[in-house]
This record gives structure tokens, C-alpha cells and sequence, in this order.
């Protein structure tokens, strides 16, 4: 929405940080699939004709027919519609390009290109014409995915975020086939808007804006400011020109025309800091991204590690810093599963893997990808540690229980201690030098106790000093950690350097013991360890004693239960042994234990399910314990199993919801086929244009709707067919409309000439039936009797002569002459008639008559004869004068 203007902001705007209308250099590429043409039919429809940029538009059709989406869409479209043929295609602004249904498209030097990389005839890629795109228009690429099935695009729109450009999708919520739009990771997506809203969205990011970086320092430092007291996420050290460009596409979708024009707004609208955030945020990975660099972690990095850690107890713990949507993650996770092989499950492993956007780290999570995103991955991998779903892959239950993820600023989050090693790759190039080196000490922190290895991307430029870090391997940016602070490292006030300090204590404890405070503690610990022996083993709930750093101190066997404790647990971190606990709440309650000294209970917390094996719940309380004046602060957490309570409750609410989740389905299935059935009402108001394409569209629409109707009918039943029948038949009714149109003009045709052959036909009949002589036709070069006329049929009286030759029906002295004749018309194709004979039919011979017969032949459409028509007078009854 427009921003209003204060006397200020006109001031600003007069001054040289002033923002100018960005040249029309973007290009927009869509994407669709089934039901795509009503959704790129309403795309076209809302956007202007004074669009400056080229749009090109893939849809997988049928290959096996001719596409004619483009002529569907020159009704609706504003701009020219252009059909990509051979050749180079050069992009044009203001055009609507769109992709033939049997090949595959990429964009090369702004210019379109038909692929030849097969003789089969494929359904256009949209991830190869994103990918191909990324490359040439880099971060002035807008990519849209519409409604579809599978997962094409998944793979091209990574490659677009990668590249700096813009993804825009359906909302999967309201579009017919959700899979298409939903496929795609939540990192790779900027915007998730409704059909009729993404062609103004175009419009304003075509349009743009352009900021001047060395004139905006003052008005940008103050609104990110702002945001980083909102949000708890400071980019104040990120490039300016990465931050400028993010901003810029936020105000030319607002409207704003100056940085203080959209500081106001943020201020006033708290929503858009989330979106600005997102902007701000890349969160672009993949599966063994960069196979080579892996290959050496397998070889050098790895190997070293896990016989380093046979010495120490069979324990590994790695970090993901920046981990986005847990590719890389789960990268090292597969290396260790295939180097270990059987041996893995006797080893303590973890691998942390953090990153800034939740939204990443929930979809991270899950471990569900689509396909195209694991496409370079060898297939024995998929077999072994991925798990078929519709669509995709999961990652197996075995490798998601090492990996655990979390939220966290790297600016100011406290680093994980005694790391084996740290993977944070192309996330510190978008920061300033001061800021690459906290992060850098930070590793160092994590690092310096194993001497463990920093694996950094090969774009970084940062460099890790000498002091804490040795090279390892140059292309790959590889080190080695040989020293690093005993302390936690820390840059920002007295006040927050000191809280850090507290928090931290137990990282410090772990370097330097010190022997005065270990031994009281073992005075403490020893007496608890045998009352858990003695009456905490059997106790029906689970207790688990800890002490102020969260370490703890004893658990009986009913905690490890419900728990899904495995080891022997004592002294490690309580929050994160047990990760099927909500980390955040179950932290934010100890914390309140201990500082408000009272108990904290949080009833039905939800255990992972991948953590103990099957869904539990559990009610947890934290109370406080101070044994006495000197002792270390401990807290009790108790875990009372409410499993049977929460599932019966869920039980029965699950059916109420069913219940109502069942009308609402109905409702909704209604509601659209209301919706497709005004569609196609709309349809046939534009097509009365033309009174032919009338006539011949509203039988196809009456044919169409009857389809759906049944169609529906049918998919209520199966769900399994909805997707297929309804795709196959959308598509089909789409691209047959022109077919059948021409269909049915040609049956009218061919009805038309029915009917007249038909009249033609009755009228020979009988005109053929009043002659006063018979007739006889024979087809062929045996000349077999195929039709007669009623005279000659009273010369048969009951017999049936039809396919047989004529020298068999007739009889007499003169048939070798008669059926001669008839040959000899049959072969040289002329007329003849006969002298006067008394040849006669069998079984009803007419005495005293006298036959004279003419031979006509017969031609087929090739103009040859196929038989012989011949016409026989009785000349006795002609010169009596009495009737045939």
C-alpha cells in the first residue's frame, strides 16, 4: 500500500539518496502443470499492457498432441502470445512466450532455445528453463510456480534463490494441485500469494527500485537498528549492497519511494519485519554440495576423526553453523553411516545443526525432500538411508536421530563445546570482517579441546587466523583448530557479557576443573545415586535430579523410559541427552525453577516420536532443591506418564474433527465445482464472439461438466485416483477443445452426406424397381451375385442366389455365351448386349421366352471395374405386349 509522505521524507527525498526507476532488465519464467490453463489463463489476464518485461510459460502437457495454449490464452492476455518455435528465440519485453508441450526450453544469453537431447518426446522441464534462466539473468530472474502435481521446479527454483533471484508461488491452500507449489523448500520461496494477486506482484518488482548504497548509510543503519530490537537478529554487519538490493524489492511492493519512507512503514506495520527478515535471509544448500570436497572429508578429514574417536569412548560430535533446510547436515550423516556401516549404532554420534530461520529448521526437521533435490545422489544412498514417500524421500529414522536441530544467531549464540569438527560453508561472506572473526573465535571455542576441523565454503574470503587455525586443504578451505580462548568469547555490553558469563560457567568447568568444587559435588552426588538405587528405581514416575548447569546428577529407570534415555546419562547435559523434549520450554522452565525458587509443571508435553519409537506424553515438573547452606543448587524433574489420557482425549476429539473436517470437504468439493462450472459458463460468453465456435464449444462444455461431475463421483471413493483421473482429464479437456470442435464440424458434414446418399440411394431403389426389365449386379472377377431387382427375384422364387457366381444360377444351352459376356464386360470395362437367348433360372424355367441381356460394368474409386451390371428384357412378352 502507498506510504504517506511528511514534509520530512519530501526534504529526503529532494536529497541524494533519492531512489530511480531500475531499467526493465528482469525476466519472469512460470511454471505449471495439471489444471495450469485456468491458473496461467488468470496470470495473463491481470497483467498490464505496459508489463516491460518478457514472460516465458511452461506447462507439462501431452507430448503425443500439439499444444494450443497459446491460442487459449490470446483471449485472455493482454501482450502478444508468442509459440517458442526452432531456433533462437530472442526475449522481447512486454511478450508472452509460451513453451511447445513436447519439448524441453532453456535461455541462453536472453535468448530461448528448443533442446534436441533425445528422440522421445518429453514434457517440457521447468527445472531446467529455472536453472538455464538463473544463469543468464541471475538475481533479475522471477520465478512462479503454479498448480501442478509432482515436484518439477523444486530443484530450478533453488538454483533462482541461489542465484539472488525471486520465487513466487501459489498458494498451495487454494490451488487445485497443490504438489507442485508445496514441493519447493520454505527458504527457496519469497512470496506465497493467491492466483489473482501475482500479477501486480510482477508488475512492482518489474518496476523496482534502485538505491544509491554510499547515500543511504545514516536512514539504513537506523532501520536496521530497529529490526534487530524486534527481532532479535542483528544484520547490521551484513554487506550493505546485499541488504540494499532485499530492501529495495520490499518497497517496490509497498509502494515506498525512499529508505525513510519504508522505516516509517516497518514502524507501523509490524508484519512486514518478518518479510523483510525473510528477504534478508539465503538459505540455499544441497546434498553433497560439492561432491569433490566431500570426497576429501570421506578420505582425509573423517578417517582421522573416527579412529580419534575409538580412543575416546566411540563419541563424535559435529556442528552445522548455518545449516538452512539440513541438507548438509544429513550429507555428513550419510558419510559417517556408509564409513561405519554396522559399527554405527555402537557409537555415541551427534551432529548440531542450527541456523537462523525457523522456518528452515522445522522443514529441516521433518527430513522430507522431493525428488528433484536428490537427483545427483547415487541410487544405493536413496535405498539405504531414504524412505519412498509420494513425491520425495524421508530420511531414514536411523540418521534423523543423530541430528539435532535447533535455532540459533551465530552473532549471539553461545557455540557448542568439544566439537570433532564445524561446517559452516558461504554463510560468513555476507558479513563484515569484525563480525567473521567473532563467528571464527567462536569455532575456535567449539573446536581447540579436540583440535577438531573447520570446513568453510569455497567462496569465503574470511580467513582464520594463524594463531588458532592451520590449512588443511586450500581448495576446499579446510582447517585445523591447534589452539583457541579457554573463555567463552564474547563482543557487546558489560551487562550481556556477564550474563553470557553465567550461562557459560559449565563450558569453563569442562576446561579447567577445579578440585575444590568436584569433590564437593561427588560428596553430594553419592548419597543420591544410592537412593535412586534404593527407591528410585522403583518408583512408578520418572525422577531426574540436575544441578544449576543442567548436568545430571542422577535419573532412575522410569525416567529413562519415557524419556528414551539410552546411556548412562550421568553428568551430561540434561537438555541435550534427552532430545525428544520442546528444548525452549523445558530449558525456560529449569531456568524459572531456579530463579524464582518454586515448581514449574507443563502438563501433556508431547515426547518425539522418533525418540522413544511411538507417540507420548508426558506431565513434567521442575522443583527446586537446595540440600543445604553451601551445597550446589539442584532441581527434581519428575515425568508422570499421561500418555492413555492424552490419546483418549485425542481420540475422541480426532473424531469430532473428522466428523466436521467431512461436511467442510463437502462443502469445499461443492464450492469448487461451483467455481469450475462458472468458469466454464465464462468460456462460453467469450466464445459467442463467433457463432461457428459457438455451435461446436457448447456441446464440448456440456461434455466437459458431465466429465467433472463423474470424474468427482468417482475420486470421492478413491482418493489414490483423484490425482491422476482429474489431471488426465483437465488436461485432456484443455488441449482437445480445438480437436473436437473440428470433430464435430466434420460429423455434421459427414451426416449431412449420409442423409443425401441415403435419398439418393431410395430414390435409385425405386426407380430401379419399376423398371419393366430385371437387374442383376455381380462384383468381381468371378462376377458373384451380390444384388437383384424384384423381377429377377420372381424368376428365384424362394431360392437366394446372393454370393454366388453366375454360371451356377443359370441354366440352359446359352450360359457359357451368357456368363462369357459377361467376362468379357467385366474385363475390357465396355457395354454389351447379347443376341437372343434362352437362358433361364433354375427350378422355374419360362417356357418359350426368349432373354436379350445387356452388360454394363461397374467402377470402384480408382476408376477400375470391380463388376457388371446386367439388365435382362424377356423380348417374347415385349412383342406380345404382356407385362414382365
Amino acid at each position: 500500500m502507498p506510504v504517506r509522505k511528511s514534509p520530512a521524507n519530501r526534504a529526503d527525498k529532494k536529497r541524494a539518496n533519492a531512489i530511480v526507476t531500475s531499467e526493465a532488465r528482469e525476466l519472469v519464467v512460470v511454471g505449471s502443470s495439471a489444471g495450469g490453463v485456468t491458473a496461467l489463463s488468470v496470470l495473463v489476464n491481470t497483467i498490464n499492457p505496459d508489463f516491460s518485461a518478457p514472460i516465458v510459460l511452461a506447462q507439462h502437457l501431452d507430448p503425443q498432441r500439439a499444444s494450443n495454449l497459446g491460442t487459449i490464452l490470446e483471449r485472455r492476455s493482454k501482450l502478444p502470445i508468442i509459440t517458442v518455435g526452432e531456433g533462437r528465440t530472442p526475449l522481447e519485453g512486454g511478450k508472452i512466450y509460451v513453451v511447445p508441450a513436447n519439448r524441453h526450453v532453456s535461455i541462453k544469453d536472453t535468448h530461448l532455445q528448443l533442446d534436441r537431447d533425445s528422440e522421445e518426446r518429453p514434457i517440457p522441464s521447468v527445472d531446467r528453463l529455472l536453472s538455464s534462466a538463473s544463469k543468464a539473468y541471475g538475481e533479475h530472474l522471477i520465478a512462479v510456480i503454479l498448480t501442478g502435481s509432482g515436484s518439477d521446479g523444486a530443484a530450478g527454483a533453488v538454483d533462482v534463490k541461489e542465484a539472488g533471484g525471486v520465487v513466487i508461488i501459489q498458494n498451495p491452500q487454494t490451488a487445485p494441485y497443490p504438489s507442485m507449489p508445496l514441493s519447493l523448500p520454505p527458504t527457496a520461496v519469497d512470496h506465497v500469494v493467491e492466483i489473482e494477486q501475482i500479477g501486480p506482484l510482477l508488475s512492482d518488482l518489474v518496476k523496482g527500485v534502485t538505491l544509491i548504497p554510499e547515500r543511504v548509510d545514516d536512514p539504513l543503519r537506523d532501520m536496521l537498528t530497529y529490526v534487530t530490537r524486534q527481532t532479535n537478529m542483528d544484520f547490521r554487519n551484513y554487506k550493505p549492497s546485499t541488504i540494499l538490493r532485499r530492501i529495495s524489492r520490499r518497497m517496490a511492493i509497498i509502494h515506498a519511494t525512499t529508505l525513510r519512507d519504508y522505516d516509517e512503514y516497518l514502524h507501523s506495520h509490524p508484519d512486514e519485519i518478518s518479510d523483510l527478515v525473510k528477504a534478508f535471509l539465503i538459505n540455499v544448500t544441497g546434498f553433497f554440495r560439492d561432491k569433490e570436497a566431500f570426497e576429501f572429508l570421506r578420505e582425509s578429514v573423517l578417517a582421522d576423526l573416527i579412529e580419534q574417536g575409538r580412543q575416546n569412548g566411540r563419541v563424535l560430535r559435529l556442528w552445522s553453523a548455518g545449516c538452512s533446510t539440513g541438507e548438509e547436515a544429513y550429507s555428513l550423516g550419510i558419510l559417517l553411516a556408509d564409513i561405519m556401516g554396522q559399527e554405527l549404532s555402537e557409537w555415541n554420534i551427534k551432529i548440531f545443526a542450527t541456523d537462523l530461520d525457523d522456518e528452515a529448521v522445522s522443514f529441516a526437521r521433518r527430513g522430507l525432500y522431493p525428488s528433484k533435490l536428490l537427483a545427483d545422489l547415487p541410487d544405493d544412498y536413496l535405498d539405504r538411508y531414504f524412505e519412498r514417500i509420494d513425491h520425495g524421500y524421508r530420511i531414514s529414522k536411523s540418521l534423523r536421530q543423530i541430528v539435532i536441530f535447533g535455532t540459533q544467531d551465530l552473532s549471539r549464540g553461545i557455540p557448542f563445546p568439544r566439537m570433532d569438527m564445524v561446517v559452516c560453508r558461504n554463510l560468513l561472506i555476507y558479513l563484515k570482517p569484525d563480525l567473521q572473526q567473532d563467528i571464527l573465535d567462536l569455532f575456535a571455542y567449539s573446536l581447540h579441546q579436540t583440535h577438531g576441523f573447520l570446513f568453510l565454503g569455497k567462496a569465503e574470503t574470511a580467513r582464520p587466523t594463524k594463531a588458532s587455525f592451520e590449512l588443511i586443504n586450500k581448495k576446499w578451505k579446510i582447517y585445523r583448530c591447534t589452539s583457541g580462548p579457554m573463555t567463552l568469547p564474547f563482543h557487546g555490553s558489560d551487562t550481556a557479557r556477564a550474563e553470557w558469563r553465567s550461562i557459560t560457567r559449565k563450558f569453563e568447568v569442562a576446561d579447567k576443573p577445579q578440585q575444590a568444587e568436584i569433590s564437593h559435588f561427588n560428596l553430594e552426588a553419592t548419597p543420591l545415586r544410592r537412593i535412586n538405587e534404593v527407591v528410585f528405581r522403583y518408583l512408578p514416575i520418572g525422577i531426574v535430579i540436575i544441578d544449576r548447569s543442567y548436568h545430571i546428577v542422577t535419573v532412575n529407570s522410569t525416567a529413562r523410559r519415557l524419556l528414551g534415555i539410552r546411556e548412562v546419562a550421568i553428568d551430561q547435559d540434561f537438555l541435550h541427552t534427552v532430545r525428544g523434549l520442546p528444548y525452549s520450554e523445558v530449558r525456560g522452565a529449569i531456568d524459572n525453577a531456579f530463579r524464582e525458587h518454586t515448581t514449574i509443571t507443563h502438563s501433556e508435553v508431547e515426547v518425539d516420536n522418533e525418540t522413544v519409537g511411538t507417540g507420548r506424553f508426558i506431565n513434567l515438573s521442575v522443583m527446586p532443591a537446595h540440600l543445604d547452606e553451601g551445597s550446589p543448587e539442584l532441581a527434581i524433574i519428575t515425568i508422570v506418564d499421561a500418555t492413555e489420557v492424552v490419546l483418549a482425549k485425542r481420540r475422541l476429539e480426532t473424531a469430532q474433527e473428522e466428523q466436521a473436517k467431512t461436511l467442510a470437504e463437502l462443502g469445499a468439493s461443492n464450492t469448487r465445482l461451483g467455481a469450475m462450472n462458472k468458469e466454464l459458463q465464462e468460456a462460453n460468453e467469450e466464445l459467442q464472439t463467433a457463432n461457428e465456435e459457438l455451435m461446436l464449444t457448447q456441446e464440448e462444455l456440456q461434455a466437459t461438466n458431465e466429465e467433472f461431475e463423474a470424474t468427482n463421483e468417482e475420486l470421492q471413493a478413491t482418493n489414490e485416483e483423484l490425482e491422476t483421473n482429474n489431471e488426465e482429464l483437465q488436461a485432456t479437456n484443455e488441449e482437445l477443445q480445438t480437436t473436437n470442435d473440428e470433430l464435430t464440424a466434420r460429423t455434421s458434414e459427414l451426416q449431412e452426406l449420409a442423409r443425401q446418399l441415403s435419398e439418393a440411394d431410395d430414390k435409385l431403389r425405386t426407380t430401379v424397381e419399376r423398371f419393366p426389365f430385371c437387374i442383376m449386379v455381380a462384383k468381381g472377377p468371378e462376377l458373384l451375385v451380390e444384388k437383384y431387382n424384384a423381377q429377377y427375384a420372381l424368376l428365384f422364387g424362394d431360392r437366394d442366389p446372393r454370393g454366388k457366381p453366375i454360371e451356377e444360377v443359370f441354366s440352359g444351352d446359352d450360359v457359357p455365351e451368357f456368363v462369357q459376356l459377361a467376362k468379357d464386360c467385366f474385363q475390357s470395362g465396355v457395354t454389351s448386349t447379347s443376341k437372343r437367348m434362352s437362358a433361364h433360372v433354375p427350378d422355374h424355367e419360362v417356357k418359350g421366352s426368349e432373354f436379350i441381356h445387356t452388360f454394363v460394368p461397374t467402377f470402384n474409386a480408382e476408376n477400375k471395374v470391380d463388376g457388371v451390371i446386367i439388365y435382362t428384357e424377356n423380348v417374347v412378352e415385349r412383342e406380345s405386349g404382356e407385362d414382365v
